[in-house]
C-alpha cells in the first residue's frame, strides 16, 4: 500500500509519536512519502484563483503544491497529523489546505479519491481536538475521499515522555483498530456524506446545465469540468467509467 502522510509541523513531539504508532500498526510492506509542515510547503496560498480556471497546473506555488498533489493522487492512504493550536489544526495545515480549494468537490475535484481511504491523528494537551479533525477533515470530505478516520487523544502533558502509560496504551490501541479500517487491499466505497455531498452539487451543475440558474456567463469552469467527466450524465466518480 501506498502511504502518503502530511506531518502539519516538523517538531518531532507528541504528534510524531502518534503518528509513529500508527505507521507500526499498519504493519510491514507499505511504501511511505512523507511530508512536513511548513518546510515542504511554505508559501501561503495568495488567492490568485488560477487553480480555479486553468488547474492546479498553473498555481504559482507549483513546485510544492503539484508534487505533493501527485502523491496524494497516486497513494492508497492518507495521513494526515496536526497537534491541537487554540484549538485548531496548525497554521501550516491551514496554509497548506487553502492551496487545494480548487479542488472541492464543487469545482474540480478528482475522482481517483473517491475511493481512497484517510486518518486523521490529532491530540492536545486538554481541549480542542475535535475542531483540530474538522480543520483537515472538512478538506477531505470535499475532495472526495471516500473513508475518513479519527485518531484523536488527550494527553494532559506536553512532552511525549511525561504522558502516562494508561494513555500511551490507549493510543495504540487506536491506532490499531484505525489501521485494521483502513489496512484493506480494495477501494473504499464512499461514505453516505460523500455521496450526499456530490449529489447536492450534481443537482446544481444540472441547474446550470438546464439554463434553470444563470451563472453569471454560459459555462463556468466547474460546470464544464463535471460536463466532460459525464458526472451529469450518469457517471460517478468511484465507479469510474460505469454507471
Amino acid at each position: 500500500m501506498n502511504v502518503v502522510v502530511i506531518n502539519g509541523t516538523e517538531q518531532r513531539g507528541c504528534t510524531y509519536e502518534m503518528t509513529r504508532e500508527f505507521i507500526s500498526a499498519l504493519g510491514d510492506g507499505h511504501r511511505f512519502i512523507e511530508y512536513y509542515l511548513p518546510k515542504d510547503c511554505p508559501v501561503f496560498c495568495i488567492g490568485c484563483k488560477a487553480c480555479f480556471y486553468e488547474g492546479i497546473g498553473v498555481c504559482p506555488h507549483g513546485q510544492y503544491t503539484i508534487p505533493i498533489w501527485e502523491s496524494i493522487l497516486a497513494a492508497d492512504l492518507l495521513v494526515f497529523t496536526s497537534p491541537t493550536y487554540v484549538f485548531h489544526a496548525t497554521g501550516q495545515m491551514k496554509t497548506f489546505l487553502d492551496h487545494y480549494g480548487s479542488k472541492w468537490m464543487a469545482h474540480s475535484p478528482e475522482a481517483p479519491l473517491f475511493r481512497k481511504r484517510a486518518v486523521v491523528i490529532t491530540n492536545a494537551i486538554g481541549m480542542g481536538m475535535g475542531k483540530t479533525a474538522r480543520d483537515i477533515k472538512d478538506s477531505l470530505d470535499f475532495w472526495g475521499v471516500a473513508r475518513t478516520y479519527v485518531v484523536k487523544q488527550e494527553l494532559f502533558q506536553a512532552k511525549w515522555p511525561d504522558v502516562d502509560d494508561g494513555r500511551k496504551a490507549a493510543i495504540r490501541d487506536k491506532c490499531r483498530k484505525a489501521a485494521a479500517k483502513v489496512n484493506k487491499p480494495v477501494p473504499a466505497n464512499p461514505h453516505l456524506k460523500i455521496r450526499w455531498i456530490f449529489f447536492m452539487i450534481k443537482t446544481a451543475q444540472k441547474m446550470i446545465d438546464k439554463g434553470e440558474i444563470k451563472a453569471g456567463r454560459e459555462h463556468t469552469a466547474d460546470y464544464l469540468y463535471w460536463k466532460q467527466h459525464g458526472w451529469l450524465d450518469g457517471r460517478k466518480p468511484w465507479k469510474s467509467n460505469r454507471q
